[in-house]
């Protein structure tokens, strides 16, 4: 039942906002009586943070296993391109409630899910760092330049279709391509 409740949030959440969205009508889509949502989910934002935090941690946790399974800086960066999209792609109404509702977290729950955040974002720049500091990223700001590249990839979810002339894969090769030859040094070779 809380996987039907939780979908029915998603659903709602992503096509009409947080605010707009009353539990009835996540009870009703979850085929449940409004007073039942109260058996699994104290509150609307219970399943606001849920949404958020659940998306977050995973993309944490991929980057980190990236971080720890591979050494080589490019190889980082590729898999964390490719994850980061294919992330975005297969959970494309859950991040865009990530995206778009940090507005609408209550002042207790904002700090844990910006702290998640933030978690993404220094995972990101260690990822660079270490690149710059092994003479194959060229030198720059860490914090931009990995804002710009989750910011890229983030955007890939709002303008690509399955059904579209290129597959997921086909964009990250794209993507793979155009970040890494702007990060490259001149002497460096893909």
């Amino acid at each position: 039942m809380r996987d039907s409740i939780l979908a029915a949030a998603v659903q709602l959440f992503a096509e009409y906002g947080y605010h707009a969205a009353p539990l009835r009508d996540i009870a009703r889509i979850a085929g449940i009586q409004a007073a039942s949502i109260y058996h699994h989910y104290p509150n609307k934002q219970a399943l606001l943070v849920e949404i958020m935090a659940t998306q977050m941690q995973h993309l944490n946790q991929s980057l980190e296993h990236i971080l720890q399974e591979h050494q080589d800086s490019l190889v980082r960066l590729d898999a964390a391109i490719a994850n980061h999209i294919r992330l975005h792609t297969m959970y494309k109404a859950e991040f865009f409630i990530v995206d778009t509702e940090i507005r609408a977290l209550d002042p207790e729950n904002r700090p844990y899910i910006l702290s998640l955040r933030d978690t993404y974002e220094q995972l990101w720049q260690e990822l660079l760092r270490t690149g710059m500091e092994q003479g194959i990223f060229r030198t720059s700001d860490v914090k931009v330049v990995s804002y710009a590249i989750i910011a890229l990839c983030t955007e890939v979810a709002t303008w690509f279709k399955p059904e579209g002339r290129l597959t997921v894969q086909q964009v990250i090769v794209l993507y793979r391509q155009l970040i890494t030859h702007g990060l490259l040094l001149p002497d460096q070779s893909v």
